[in-house]
């Protein structure tokens, strides 16, 4: 507020030597003790733009006791240069009063020991202007005898503010001052009440916003936990189908495999027996033909049985590794029973080949004539089954 205030305040200033003219009632006035013919007085007004105090003394003769009395019969002609002012709070003054001139009736009255100050809201900022206006006028009275502003002087004197009017005008203000204020009060309180209206509509317009967003994030929330729920029960149902699908795969493979073995299994005695059998028919001639003979076949059998079985046990190898590389992903997910049972069916079949091998060895034990020959055979064939089971 002080920072307004000091912004709208507007210092006056002297613009032009002409004067101008405006009267005002005795009804300001307040008189002093009589003395003789004369009596000390002062007149204050404290209404805008008229912030000052006159004071002198009336040399009223025989009217002086009566001065009281004749208040609304005495006219006060204040002489003045326009120059107005604003105080800190905007209000308009007039600062460039110079002199005075007092009628009783329409006949002037001496008065001396004129002064004249500002006072109020005129005061600080207008003080120094008025005593600028006084050095204008050097002699006092003059500007009332001269004849070219006996008009404007005749006209204030006629038009002379009274006490009443004055306090009329000022309740008028007042109350234009307080119908603003009701108006301007009204407008704020109906701003607010439009403005809470606003608000309330506004919080209830995102009330039923942030409702409807909420029912309608519910109604997203049901119809997505409906799928989910549909999806959850579907990869269920396909995750049981592709187990027992994969279960049903790996059984056969594994009854495949199985079977493949015990034919492997069944084959490769069938054949060591017609080798063995053959073996025997073979040894029988080559017992039969010569020592010689036999020990060149000897040497040359013992070098083509190198070479076969290097090249079975390569030949085994190879298919173990190629047979192990494409069975590690189903052998880690096989269901450990059916782990259990191939081990099992490997356990029997290996049973199997070690009794049937038993019995093989014992048939070449029989042999007669070739017990060295015969033992390094044993092992080959001992040896060769081994690969040929791994």
């Amino acid at each position: 507020m002080l920072v307004g205030a000091v912004l709208a305040q507007t210092a006056p200033k002297l613009t032009t030597k002409e004067p101008s003219f405006i009267g005002f009632t005795g009804t300001f006035m307040k008189f002093g003790k009589t003395t003789g013919g004369t009596r000390p007085f002062t007149m204050t007004l404290d209404y805008k733009p008229w912030f000052f105090e006159l004071s002198g003394v009336a040399n009223a003769g025989h009217n002086a006791e009566e001065l009281d009395y004749l208040a609304e019969n005495i006219t006060i002609v204040l002489a003045y240069y326009d120059a107005q002012g604003k105080a800190q709070d905007g209000t308009p003054y007039q600062a460039g009063l110079f002199d005075f001139i007092m009628y009783l009736d329409d006949d002037p009255i001496k008065v001396t020991n004129i002064k004249i100050a500002l006072k109020g809201k005129a005061e600080s900022g207008g003080s120094s202007v008025l005593n600028q206006a006084k050095t204008w006028n050097f002699e006092q009275g003059k500007v009332f005898s001269t004849s070219k502003y006996s008009s404007a002087i005749t006209k204030a004197q006629a038009s002379a503010l009274d006490k009443v009017d004055i306090e009329k005008e000022a309740e008028a203000e007042r109350k234009r001052i307080a119908d603003s204020i009701a108006i301007e009060k009204k407008r704020i309180a109906d701003s607010i009440a439009a403005e809470k209206k606003r608000v309330a509509d506004s919080i209830a317009t995102e009330k039923k916003r942030i409702a409807d967003s909420i029912a309608l994030d519910k109604r997203r929330a049901a119809v997505l936990l409906v799928r989910e729920k549909k999806w959850t029960t579907d990869s269920i149902a396909r995750e049981k189908k592709r187990v027992t699908d994969s279960t049903a795969l790996e059984k056969k493979r594994i009854a495949d495999s199985t079977a493949r073995e015990k034919k492997r299994v069944t084959d490769s005695t069938a054949l060591e027996k017609k080798r063995i059998a053959d073996f025997a028919a073979a040894e029988k001639k080559w017992i039969a033909d010569s020592t010689a003979k036999e020990k060149k076949r000897a040497a040359d059998s013992v070098a083509l049985k190198k070479q076969w079985a290097a090249d079975s046990v390569a030949s085994r190898k190879q298919w173990v590794a190629d047979s192990i590389a494409s069975r590690k992903k189903w052998v880690a997910d096989s269901i450990a029973i059916e782990k259990k049972r191939a081990a099992d069916s490997i356990e029997l079949a290996k049973r199997k080949r070690a009794a049937e091998e038993l019995a093989e060895a014992e048939k070449a034990k029989k042999s007669q004539g070739r017990k060295k020959a015969v033992s390094r055979r044993k092992a080959n064939t001992a040896n060769n089954t081994e690969d040929d089971w791994w």
